[in-house]
């Protein structure tokens, strides 16, 4: 079975999107077959994995039905990594459809990624790109998920958001996933030069124990906005830079974490 990890915050702008981006494409170059699914109808992935002018099937035809799980994966040019994008929403009513199939069955997207498989492609490690805020896509991720990446930008306004974020996950876990664990908490767009950015990364620290915050800060750096005009993740353009040297680590730290069997076969 895959692990599934589902990246959530309630705060826009956060760098959710970056952090599935790099994180699947370094994961899946080191032989883990990957699977990146994006639930924002915002299509960030699809912009930063180079898709822009994919006209193929989307989750949005998987949920109108139009369309088999298998026949929505996207084989992209980067060994191992496929992805699923969210869809074209060409009108208020293919959108008020996506998310009302969420509103209505909160378990859909917890019974329907086992299938997006292939005879090629059986992914190891399958992450899921959210939207800002606990609506019900984002809640169907969450049930979804076994372990939850919470991106926290250092400053104040998103350090905020994380505890009534975790009394929800709480919820959703006792609900209906008891297997649901924090992955980490991932401080993310920190700049050194602001004494706020130094302050949040110091009370989330002291406010959880160690295993609960991921060892990297990712930094604020301009080619990890950049990668996104060019269709590429930072991991795979400038890996010298400090935005991707931040992801190529805490990449490391996901695969450590990964079932033994995983570890193995990326050995193998």
């Amino acid at each position: 079975m895959p692990k599934t990890l589902a990246v959530v915050s309630l705060k826009g702008g956060v760098g959710k999107t970056t952090t599935c981006t790099n994180l699947a494409a370094y994961v899946a170059a080191m032989g883990i077959p990957t699977l990146l699914v994006d639930l924002d109808v915002q299509n960030g992935v699809r912009f930063g994995v180079g898709l822009d002018d994919y006209a193929g099937l989307t989750l949005e035809d998987v949920l109108l039905h139009q369309g088999r799980p298998s026949e929505a994966l996207v084989l992209t040019n980067r060994s191992e990594l496929s992805v699923v994008l969210s869809g074209r929403f060409t009108s208020d009513h293919a959108l008020e459809s996506y998310e009302r199939t969420f509103e209505q069955d909160v378990t859909w997207l917890a019974r329907r990624l086992p299938h997006f498989t292939t005879p090629d492609f059986s992914p190891q490690l399958v992450l899921l790109d959210t939207p800002a805020g606990l609506g019900a896509v984002t809640t169907s991720a969450i049930v979804a998920a076994d372990g939850l990446i919470l991106p926290i930008q250092c400053e104040p306004l998103s350090l905020r958001t994380l505890p009534p974020l975790l009394r929800r996950i709480v919820q959703l876990k006792a609900q209906y996933n008891p297997r649901l664990a924090i992955e980490g908490i991932l401080l993310t767009m920190y700049d050194e030069r602001q004494g706020a950015a130094t302050d949040v990364v110091r009370q989330v620290r002291e406010a959880f124990p160690g295993e609960l915050v991921f060892d990297t800060v990712i930094p604020r750096h301009e080619e990890l906005s950049l990668s996104f005009a060019v269709g590429a993740p930072a991991v795979t353009l400038k890996t010298r830079a400090a935005g991707a040297q931040a992801y190529i680590q805490l990449g490391r730290e996901i695969i450590m974490r990964l079932p033994e069997e995983v570890g193995y076969a990326m050995s193998g």
